[in-house]
């Protein structure tokens, strides 16, 4: 049966409505990474890089599990969402569990300074501030970044460290080495000429944690 001609006009707008929506949340870019402890498949991290009109959202979930003699020696699961205007941090929720121990962080923008609300801290951070945001190489500019997993913000030092051809999708990759160093953690991270983020590696209990692409 057709349609009366006012419900058609309705529901071809109600169409034009949805898809302007759809296209506006499209994916602009993802990362799927294997995760490795040494040669040792033990899961994934996934980010996703949304477009909401003059922002963006990136969401993020990873599963680790370590077994040792078939036994679960550890596990780690961890969820967030970020929202971003241009290079500034608005918005963040996350919510870990490191094996066992829960975590969360709420970060929100008030006037012109991020607040900061984790389960170990409560802050507020001026002007534009940034999480480790791989994914983004305005990162690799930044002395300050915060830890989405903690909600601590963490100083760094980040150097480039050289160039060299690596492994990505079983294809050699001319790629721009950094590192970087901080209290707590020491990090490497290899990027395409044209800042395309391509592997992180990272020192774990005397073993090696390695992202590697789909």
């Amino acid at each position: 049966m057709a349609l009366p001609e006012c419900l058609r006009r309705a529901a071809c707008a109600l169409l034009a409505c949805c898809s302007a929506a759809a296209l506006a949340d499209e994916p602009v870019h993802s990362w799927n990474f294997r995760v490795y402890l040494n040669h040792d498949l033990i899961g994934y991290h996934d980010f996703t890089l949304t477009s909401l009109g003059a922002a963006r959202e990136l969401r993020s979930a990873a599963h680790f599990l370590v077994k040792v003699l078939f036994i679960n020696a550890y596990h780690y699961d961890h969820h967030a969402a970020e929202i971003w205007h241009g290079d500034c941090l608005e918005r963040l929720e996350s919510h870990s569990d490191d094996d066992g121990k829960m975590l969360s962080v709420h970060v929100h923008s008030v006037g012109h300074e991020l607040d900061v609300e984790a389960t170990d801290a409560h802050y507020s951070l001026p002007g534009c501030a940034m999480t480790f945001a791989y994914w983004n190489p305005v990162m690799l500019l930044q002395n300050h970044l915060i830890n989405p997993e903690t909600g601590e913000d963490v100083p760094v030092d980040i150097r480039l460290n050289g160039e060299q051809d690596i492994q990505v999708r079983n294809e050699s990759v001319h790629a721009k080495h950094y590192h970087l160093h901080s209290a707590k953690m020491a990090i490497d991270l290899w990027y395409s000429a044209h800042g395309d983020w391509l592997a992180l590696e990272t020192p774990e209990k005397g073993r090696r944690l390695r992202y590697v692409l789909n």
